[in-house]
């Protein structure tokens, strides 16, 4: 104040003398005027320009204006601003910044805008248009930013971009909560970066661990093509690229795959689900349930297990089986995809039931392989080999294949034992019954006569013979035709001795023979009556429907 006196006294003295060197003294006046307007301090801001300044007096809304590279020193804050032009409301506390507007805080952050809006009172920014937010590790681009100084939160609206590393996220709004070390976004955000791309409405954003929490519909679409939805959000770990979702579907080319949690690795291309897990391919009309499933996209695998059960239509009936284990292996070539079960395999369909070590369903060819220790029950026949494998044709079983050391035992009305023996066997079926039987080498038969009416035991008959043919009628034996010399002999009843009414490696093994509630396991109900325990269906309350 003491300059600017000096220098309007200069001025008037000028005036009055009317010296020669008036038009000096008038430079020098007002070099004095504008010097102090470069650089002046109220309300602890200093601030200044490279221009000029001017007061507009107006009372309570009298303003400075300030032009060319104008500057705000903030010390309690530490924060500088700089812009093109301002307009400073000392009494009300605002600035208004026009230009290229440069925020810097503690020399760590900066934020750029074309307009900035600044209250002290409030240490609030407002900035709008091109703005831009650095702190050198994360940037966010915006139009419309509101930012304060002593929290260093903010608030983004109407559309805001952040990059972090390789993640970048989009959003309508988003606030940053600097006490939590969050970024919460809303409505239609979209996460994205090399491998994967992540689509919901709400998404918080830990910067430090680098965690995105999502709440409500998830959507991920992995690099690989596989589709996590999840309907109550998760977790992504954005820096280890997985996840952990709650209650939803990861989509396959080849499987919808529902359960309680979902995870996903990017880096090992692995999906899991945990919880009530539910496997569907509409494709092959075939419905998994478990406890667990993991599919690895790259190899095209598909495993599940903990009680795992699989339901599949076939005609008018329906196949359920269960495993220890189960995989699906997906190819590009479709005679190599195919469905495997290992440990403790069970199968039950109205008309036929089977227990095995292992099994593998080639989709393509709709064949069942059973493998070590198989036994397959059908229509009153057990049947076992080493390897046995059904043919299945529009929906039917069509032919029951038995490689090596085949066995088959009928049990007749009179509990007798019908044997037929051979290397291998081949059984034919027709209308879902039993047609005929082929034997092929080292065959071996015994066969009970029996009178229909009295059902009185005539004789029992015993061939050996290279191979043979049996018919069926009605599910049971009605002719046997032998082929290349065969040797065979009648057994009178009262001739009949129990070590001849059995083959050599004779065994009948019906209590393996799986029910329906043995299969089911633990989806079966907890009450099951006489009437229900071998019904194809499932009850209300566990039944393998699809359910989105």
């Amino acid at each position: 104040m003491k300059l600017l006196r000096f220098a309007q006294n200069l001025l008037m003295t000028a005036i009055k003398s009317k010296c020669m060197n008036f038009q000096r003294i008038l430079i020098l006046c007002f070099f004095l005027i504008f010097s102090f307007s470069a650089s002046a301090q109220k309300n602890g801001v200093k601030y200044g320009s490279e221009g000029y300044s001017e007061t507009i007096n107006k009372g309570k809304d009298s303003f400075t204006r300030l032009v060319d590279n104008v500057w705000f020193d903030i010390k309690k804050e530490n924060v500088r601003i700089k812009g093109d032009s301002a307009l400073y409301y000392d009494k009300q506390g605002i600035m208004i910044v026009f230009g290229d507007v440069v925020i810097t805080k503690n020399d760590t952050i900066d934020i750029t805008s074309k307009r900035l809006n600044y209250y002290i009172d409030e240490n609030k920014a407002e900035l709008r248009n091109d703005v831009v937010y650095d702190d050198g590790d994360m940037r966010m681009t915006t139009n419309y930013l509101d930012y304060y100084m002593s929290t260093e939160d903010g608030h983004f609206f109407n559309g805001g971009k952040l990059v972090d590393d390789e993640t970048t996220l989009i959003a309508e709004e988003g606030f940053v909560v600097n006490a939590e070390d969050l970024i919460k976004f809303y409505k239609d955000v979209d996460l994205t970066n090399p491998e994967y791309q992540l689509l919901t409405d709400t998404l918080f954003y830990h910067r430090t661990t680098k965690i995105a929490t999502t709440f409500g519909p998830t959507k991920t679409i992995m690099k690989n093509g596989e589709v996590v939805d999840a309907k109550k959000g998760g977790k992504f770990y954005t820096d280890k690229k997985n996840a952990q979702y709650t209650l939803g579907k990861i989509t396959t080319e080849s499987y919808e795959i529902f359960g309680d949690e979902l995870y996903f690795d990017d880096l090992t291309q692995e999906s899991k689900a945990k919880g009530n897990v539910k496997v569907i391919s509409e494709e092959n009309d075939i419905i998994i349930l478990g406890d667990e499933a993991a599919t690895k996209k790259e190899q095209g695998i598909t495993k599940i297990w903990g009680n795992p059960i699989l339901k599949q239509a076939v005609d008018n009936d329906t196949l359920y089986l269960t495993a220890d284990t189960l995989i699906s292996i997906d190819s590009e070539y479709d005679s190599l995809s195919r469905l495997l079960a290992y440990k403790n395999v069970k199968i039950y369909k109205s008309d036929m039931q089977g227990v095995s070590d292992s099994m593998a369903y080639m989709m393509q060819d709709s064949m069942i392989f059973f493998y070590h220790n198989p036994i397959i029950w059908s229509e009153g026949n057990q049947i076992v080999a080493d390897t046995i494998f059904m043919e299945i044709k529009n929906g039917k079983m069509d032919k029951l294949n038995m490689r090596n050391k085949a066995f088959t035992i009928n049990q007749d009305t009179i509990k007798n034992f019908n044997q037929i023996k051979g290397r291998n066997m081949t059984a034919y079926l027709k209308n879902d019954e039993m047609d005929k039987i082929l034997v092929e080498g080292n065959g071996e038969s015994i066969y009970f006569a029996v009178d229909e009416e009295t059902l009185d035991l005539i004789g029992m008959n015993k061939v050996l013979c290279s191979s043979m043919k049996i018919q069926f009628l009605n599910g049971e034996m009605n002719d046997i035709t032998f082929y290349k010399d065969p040797e065979g002999r009648f057994i009178p009843p009262h001739e009949i001795e129990e070590p001849e009414t059995r083959l050599k490696d004779f065994l009948w093994q019906i209590e393996k023979k799986p029910q329906l509630i043995d299969v089911l396991g633990k989806y079966a109900p907890i009450k099951v009556t006489k009437a229900e325990k071998n019904q194809p269906v499932l009850p209300d309350e566990t039944r393998l429907e699809d359910e989105n």
